[in-house]
């Protein structure tokens, strides 16, 4: 593969291919035993380095006896040789890869969704697809659509969407809406609950940063005027740990961080209302085939979910 580099401000063209005939002749130490290791002419292999010597402008190599020698500036440049080649050979085969669909993927996910969602499809893809690995990160559902717009994340999991044609949705888990009372409260006693039987009692709920706020107002809209909202905060964890201690109830969607010892989860019968989790990718192809393999991946497996026939 003839590749090259740019050197210097009269923009001169250093190819690399050069620089890998440099290092096996500084190791063999004679032209035809350095040409037969790399499979090409004597000749085409003089030539290289006398191309190399004149787009540096000095002579990299002397004799010795019946060999050669590395001279002063050949010895100068095999350090830096060795970094090149060795640069080049770690971008191609980066670059080799991404088109083959292997690498790192870069995944953003609501916390609400890591446990086991997110972890379950992450192991799953793995095993199918030994070269695969993922970093992750966290944030609220319109930070994880940013971070898939501006490229710091190649996959997202959120419950909320961001309106942008630069965002490809799928829906991956539907979840119901429950009640979570503190263990002594009057509707621990009870097994489901009702909207309506909530309303007397103050709530902890999301705040306006997260996406798990807008079910939840969808829910409680025909009824706002009675809903007494006492706290409000981020995080699901945050909030059950306020019911756990006695500052309220909640109403939120029903997913495996609200299930914990300390507080009575109470199924909602009326109204009933369920919303999506999602994951989201760019629209636009990614250099990265294992990218939209994931993607697919994740909505065939929670298509299997709702459907064990498929």
């Amino acid at each position: 593969m003839n590749c090259g580099i740019l050197i210097g401000k009269g923009v001169r063209f250093l190819n690399i291919d050069h620089l890998r005939y440099f290092l096996v002749l500084s190791q063999e130490m004679h032209y035809s035993r350095a040409a037969q290791r790399l499979n090409i002419s004597q000749s085409g292999l003089s030539h290289a380095i006398a191309a190399l010597e004149q787009e540096l402008g000095v002579s990299l190599f002397q004799k010795s006896g019946r060999g050669i020698a590395l001279g002063r500036y050949g010895a100068a440049l095999l350090s830096q040789a060795q970094q090149i080649v060795a640069l080049a050979d770690s971008c191609l085969r980066h670059f080799q890869m991404l088109r083959e669909g292997v690498g790192t993927l870069r995944l953003q996910t609501i916390p609400l969704l890591i446990i086991p969602t997110v972890t379950r499809l992450c192991r799953q893809f793995k095993q199918a697809n030994p070269g695969c690995d993922f970093e992750f990160s966290t944030g609220m559902s319109s930070q994880v659509c940013q971070s898939v717009i501006q490229g710091k994340a190649d996959i997202g999991f959120c419950s909320k969407i961001l309106p942008d044609p630069q965002l490809v949705y799928a829906a991956i888990q539907r979840r119901a809406m429950v009640a979570a009372v503190p263990l002594d409260h009057p509707l621990a006693r009870q097994d489901t609950v009702t909207l309506e039987e909530t309303l007397p009692y103050p709530h902890v709920t999301y705040s306006w940063l997260s996406g798990q706020r807008d079910p939840v107002d969808r829910l409680f809209a025909p009824v706002r005027d009675r809903w007494h909202i006492a706290y409000q905060v981020e995080d699901a964890n945050f909030i059950l740990e306020l019911v756990a201690q006695g500052f309220g109830i909640t109403v939120l969607l029903d997913t495996p961080p609200v299930h914990r010892p300390d507080v009575k989860v109470l199924p909602l019968t009326h109204p009933v209302q369920e919303s999506d989790f999602y994951i989201v990718r760019r629209s636009a192809p990614h250099p990265m085939g294992s990218v939209e393999r994931f993607f697919d991946f994740c909505v065939a497996e929670s298509q299997k979910e709702t459907d064990p026939s498929l």
